[in-house]
């Protein structure tokens, strides 16, 4: 089987395949006389396997290497490692939803900022406070320990807190 057909049944593309020989990743295939790359059932799997754990965001050489273990009837050992990579991977996206949440909660202020009227330069500044100092702001503006506001008297921030209810 040539490397379009191969490409096409798994989803990868001829220059993804063709990096994943040059780094190592997938053994070569024998090539034909030709000097077409031939591919056989083997390596189909391995690939349409490296491409699905990579949908999965996991790291490409992780996946190579389940993937080649798997092929290789070594299947067991590779769910093994495949579960605590998935363990990993899971921690590691509730850090990154965590951090885009308090991003967006950011955003929504300085957005409420720029609405109320505020100038770029002085609303960007204040978002651009880290949390801590924010809070030690707020407490010293409005006695506000909930963290959803920014403390500032105008903005109208949204914050749920009894004190800010308008």
């Amino acid at each position: 089987m040539r490397i379009g057909s191969v490409a096409e049944q798994t989803g990868a593309t001829t220059n993804a395949i063709r990096f994943y020989e040059s780094e190592g990743l997938l053994p070569a295939p024998p090539r034909g006389e030709n000097g077409y790359r031939e591919y056989g059932p083997a390596d189909l799997q391995r690939i349409r396997m490296l491409v699905g754990l990579r949908s999965l965001d996991l790291p490409l050489e992780s996946a190579a290497e389940l993937a080649t273990l798997c092929v290789a009837g070594h299947c067991d050992k590779a769910s093994i490692d495949l579960r605590d990579l998935v363990v990993r991977q899971r921690a590691d996206l509730a850090r990154r939803l965590s951090d885009l949440s308090q991003l967006d909660d950011r955003l929504a202020i300085l957005e409420r900022h720029l609405a109320s009227g505020d100038k770029p330069d002085t609303a960007v500044e204040r978002e651009s406070v880290t949390r801590p100092q924010r809070r030690l702001e707020m407490l010293s503006a409005c006695e506000c320990t909930c963290g959803h506001c920014c403390g500032c008297e105008a903005c109208g921030c949204g914050c749920a807190c009894s004190s800010h209810r308008r």
